[in-house]
């Protein structure tokens, strides 16, 4: 459900359709209060995976670099590229 959440928040699919998603499933997973820390480590392995696989695609670097920056940042509203 984490995965949901962020794919929604970071590829640019909006609130609106995590929250269908929360309503339908009948859970919204944000609600947790261990949320903050299961988001980050979904979006921390979300960029390590991708930074792995830089040497097969060299031209991601600078999404990863992005992404990086934005985590160092906290900037939770970043919208992602897909990779």
């Amino acid at each position: 459900m984490v995965t949901i959440e962020v794919h929604c928040r970071r590829f640019g699919y909006g609130p609106e359709h995590y929250d269908d998603f929360a309503t339908a499933y009948g859970y919204d997973v944000t609600t947790l209060t261990g949320y903050p820390t299961l988001r980050d480590l979904r979006e921390l392995r979300m960029v390590t995976t991708n930074a792995r696989k830089v040497h097969h695609a060299p031209e991601s670097i600078h999404e990863v670099l992005r992404r990086v920056h934005g985590l160092e940042n906290e900037d939770l509203g970043m919208r992602w590229r897909i990779l």
